[in-house]
């Protein structure tokens, strides 16, 4: 072998391509008597370096028919003797395998974090797991990377990572490897050589491609992507690029363009009858915003959004979804961009500011389509035969009788209804060129063959790169000619037909970007010299095709939105995960789960619930899923998942899918639920063997006591003893817990409980700090087991009446507890309000308006603090905000404070008054979201 793969570095050298593990070129036979030879060799104790390039060859074939669950657990089932201390070994092994022939070495943000099994993934080259996906993504992206002007694996790589919105967790964190995602892109489509010399060994690729023919469709898929770039990648990576121009002898070509993202909204309103109309906003995707760079990509995913003129917020990548829909009770402002992130991104905002915008009116038009849609027209063009509704902020002064009334349904806005005669009185000209609006008599232009998206009927339509627009241009009087040019290059001329009858030209397929096609009529005058008599532009909106995947509704019966946008499975599964659904009402759909082992096969299958109605609230969904949750005890099928789908079945309303992945750490606990118990386990994939494990565990009864957990067997694995409880693991900064729940605590109706206890707190601001680490410990951990929620929560309220009571006053803690889990909530409320302060009445004015505050934490904020300044309780927003901190999240406060926690604690225990009307505030504030039985509501992070 060390033979081999020298002469296949020396051919390599020259071209500079790395070389994988699994470019060994052995026979299954051969491959077979290897690895039963190191097996027997491990058993008899043998030495591993000895035969590091044997072992680096075996461990890549273990990566390469990985499944996606625990590598490590799969390389010690088959490997008789092996020890998990080993894994270092095994990578020194590929390090020493990269050192001697030029190997591939890990990269990305993936490779850092797990930066063992990243070895061993990585020279798999395309695991089999992974293979269904990656040609999924190429059949895709087929079209774009066909247009790439320069063909390198670098740039391939970035356009498949930062397009793959739909790939699973793990094909995400192979993606981040961009220059190897390339490599091997090129090598499945047959385009990379250089002199003769392919980047994979022939036996190599062929064997990946026979198992990718094997995975369901991909064989059709890689076929199709083929055809689609071979042709174009030919020959590119050096020359410039000709874009749109026009050349003699008609034939229209590409001219350079400032290519920026379509993100332009699109306005229409719906009719809902009795001649009222609701005001619509369509966003177009902004994948291509999130194509720009990771940064940006990952900012797009991660922060929430606002609509210009809808009120709350939208979630985190919803602007990267499907449907991008939004119905708007406001008119929206003409100063600020038609969507606002919560937080600030420069690249973002620019574009924002300068694409994401309305017309700017005052006065506003919309041609009333035979759909019964009203699309705005913003070349502001009234023809004759058409039916329009104009739009103003100000009272519209018409003098002529209107046939329908007309509102829309905006707060300050006037419209009224129009239907344009075919011959159109002198008196309506001027009132519509009073409103700046032009009454055309001159040159129609519209699309033939296939229709131009989003047409407006006057000059504005959406084409795809793959396609070329065909334009029909019919003049209504006697021309001669129409000179065409695209983008301001050199001008075309065709003949014109007679008045009335059309002229047709075809563009070429066109970058992504807006173009603009200018049309002039050419007529004689006396003398027969030609002039210009009339001239009108196209705005020409060019994108690469979205392709369908499941779970996407390209279609009007169901729009789906979901927060996190891109949640993880343990999110939904602890319905952390906010689901609404629109769609006709009083028609139903009914939601399905299943549940995916690593190797995609199905686990676990089951309906929800009965049919819902139409539309679903994200309330309605959570009291669902948490009775499915409850009743169906179906919790170690979910541990054992490495995703999840969830299906809304809508009849023919179409069917919604919506896919979760389970997080994947570099510290992780595993767990396995078998008859005689469950077993839990510690998986690391840090690859810092001078670092050893931290592994601590925390009993139910006693929370805030953690005790060491030996790391060997942490990592070899061991029986949970009932009834469980949080394990706790930390390697340098990756960390891990669980909460484990092994279902009753003891015998009859006591065991269904646990009976925590906080034990004495000391009033010391450092030992209150680490009580709030403890209780972060307890909020955030994933849960597992029966009970597991349930056991939680217990021990959440029981730290919190520690917490609350060495701050607040323990007379004040022992109130709140009345108030968990009471039938009528007034007398305990009562109790709070005496509490807070005799002489004031601000807890009576809390416990009134609290629950009215209902747009997030810095509403509820700025509201108390407005109320405590007011009633004369606190000095300055910063105390307001750091009782209100304290208050609705204190497992958080060390993040949020990082520096100076302590002093905020002391001066906030020398102000009971403002602390218990903080707390009053979030309580009541809590029972109005249903919050009724937690002292730290749920949903506060």
């Amino acid at each position: 072998m060390e033979g081999h793969f020298s002469d296949l570095k020396t051919r390599r050298d020259r071209t500079g391509f790395p070389i994988f593990a699994l470019e060994h070129g052995l026979s299954t036979g051969n491959l077979e008597d290897i690895a039963g030879n190191l097996r027997q060799n491990l058993i008899q104790g043998e030495r591993i370096a000895p035969h590091w390039l044997l072992w680096t060859i075996y461990a890549a074939e273990m990566g390469y028919s990985y499944e996606g669950g625990e590598y490590w657990q799969s390389f010690e089932d088959e490997t008789p003797g092996w020890d998990s201390r080993d894994r270092y070994k095994i990578s020194r092994c590929f390090r020493k395998f990269q050192d001697s022939y030029n190997g591939v070495a890990p990269s990305g943000p993936w490779a850092k974090h797990f930066s063992i099994i990243a070895w061993p993934i990585t020279h798999a080259v395309l695991p089999r797991f992974l293979q269904w996906q990656f040609a999924r993504t190429l059949y895709d992206l087929r079209h774009r990377l066909a247009r790439l002007s320069e063909v390198d694996p670098g740039t391939i790589g970035r356009l498949i990572a930062s397009n793959a919105y739909h790939a699973s967790t793990r094909l995400e964190q192979f993606l981040q490897q961009e220059e190897l995602v390339g490599r091997i892109v090129l090598a499945l489509l047959h385009q990379d050589q250089v002199e003769g010399e392919k980047p994979l060994l022939p036996a190599t690729l062929d064997r990946i491609v026979s198992d990718l023919e094997q995975a369901g469709d991909a064989r059709a898929w890689i076929k199709e992507a083929s055809r689609v770039v071979s042709d174009r990648f030919k020959g590119l990576g050096r020359g410039t690029d000709s874009r749109n121009t026009i050349a003699k002898g008609g034939a229209t070509q590409s001219a350079p363009l400032d290519v920026r993202p379509i993100i332009r909204p699109d306005l229409r309103l719906q009719y809902k009858g009795k001649g009222s109309w609701d005001l619509q906003v369509d966003i177009p995707s902004f994948r291509d915003v999130g194509a720009l760079n990771s940064e940006v990509r990952q900012f797009l995913k991660q922060t929430r959004c606002t609509v210009n003129g809808s009120p709350g917020k939208k979630p985190r990548g919803w602007l990267l979804s499907g449907r991008r829909q939004a119905v708007l009770r406001d008119w929206p402002d003409t100063d600020k961009p038609m969507v606002a992130f919560e937080a600030s991104n420069g690249t973002v905002d620019h574009l924002l500011s300068s694409e994401c915008r309305v017309s700017p009116g005052p006065v506003w038009l919309f041609r009333i389509g035979k759909d019964g849609l009203a699309r705005e027209i913003a070349g502001r063009t009234v023809r004759p035969a058409h039916d329009y509704v104009i739009v103003s902020r100000e009272p519209l002064d018409f003098p002529f009788p209107v046939e329908q009334n007309c509102t829309i349904n905006c707060a300050g806005i006037h419209a009224i209804h129009l239907s344009i005669p075919e011959a159109i009185p002198e008196g309506l000209a001027q009132k519509l060129s009073a409103w700046k609006l032009e009454v055309a008599r001159t040159i129609r232009v519209w699309p033939v063959g296939l229709p131009g998206r989003r047409w407006d009927g006057e000059g504005r339509g959406e084409w795809l790169t793959t396609e070329r627009p065909c334009l029909g241009i019919a003049p209504d009087h006697k021309v001669e000619s129409f000179e065409i040019s695209l983008d301001g290059m050199q001008a075309q001329i065709i003949q014109a037909s007679e008045p009335g009858q059309p002229s047709f030209i075809q563009l070429p397929e066109l970058t992504s970007g807006t173009h603009f096609l200018k049309v002039s009529a050419q007529t004689k005058n006396k003398e027969g010299a030609g002039i210009a008599s009339h001239e009108g532009f196209l705005e020409i909106s060019v994108r690469e095709p979205e392709p369908w995947v499941s779970g996407t509704a390209l279609h009007a019966g169901l729009i789906v939105t979901r927060n996190p946008y891109d949640a993880t499975l343990d999110e939904f599964w602890q319905n952390e995960f906010d689901l609404s659904v629109a769609g006709p009402e009083g028609r139903q759909v009914t939601p399905y789960v299943s549940l995916h082992n690593a190797a995609e096969d199905e686990i676990f299958r089951q309906q929800v619930c009965d049919a819902i109605n139409l539309p679903i609230t994200a309330d309605v969904w959570k009291k669902r899923f948490k009775d499915f949750i409850q009743r169906e005890k179906c919790e170690w099928r979910y541990l054992e998942a490495a995703s999840g789908i969830l299906t809304l079945d809508g009849g023919e309303l179409g069917n919604c899918e919506v896919r979760f992945e389970n997080e994947v750490k570099p510290v992780r606990w595993v767990l396995r639920h078998w008859d005689d118990g469950v077993f839990i386990r510690l998986v690391d994939e840090t690859n810092q063997e001078e670092i050893a494990p931290v592994c601590r565990f925390f009993e139910m009864e006693l929370p805030r006591k953690g005790r060491r957990v030996n790391a060997e067997k942490a990592l070899r694995g061991f029986k949970v003893e009932p009834p469980g409880g949080l394990f706790a693991a930390q390697i340098g900064k990756s960390r891990d817990y669980v909460i484990v729940s092994t279902g009753l605590s003891g015998s009859q109706l006591a065991g269904l409980g646990v009976q925590p206890s906080h034990g004495s707190i000391s009033s010391d601001p450092k030992e209150i700090v680490k009580l709030l680490r403890v209780l972060r410990y307890w909020k955030n951990a994933r849960v597992a087991g029966d009970l597991g929620n349930a056991h939680r929560y217990q021990v959440i309220n029981t730290l919190m009446q520690g917490i609350v009571g060495i701050v607040a006053g323990f007379d004040w803690a022992r109130a709140e507890a009345r108030l968990v889990g009471a039938r009528e909530p007034h007398e305990a409320l009562s109790r709070l309000r005496s509490l807070v302060n005799h002489k004031s009445g601000m807890a009576s004015v809390i416990i009134r308006d609290a629950s009215t505050q209902t747009e997030g934490r810095k509403q509820l904020i700025a509201w108390f603090s407005n109320l405590a300044k007011r009633y004369q309780i606190a000095a300055n927003d910063d105390s307001c905000q750091f009782a209100m901190e304290f208050a609705g999240r204190p497992h958080s406060l060390p993040t949020l404070y990082p520096t100076g926690l302590e002093n905020h604690i002391r001066d906030a225990k020398t102000s009971q008054t403002l602390v218990r009307a903080a707390r009053l505030a979030i309580l009541c504030n809590s029972l109005a979201d249903g919050g009724a039985g937690r002292l730290l509501r749920e949903t506060e992070s």
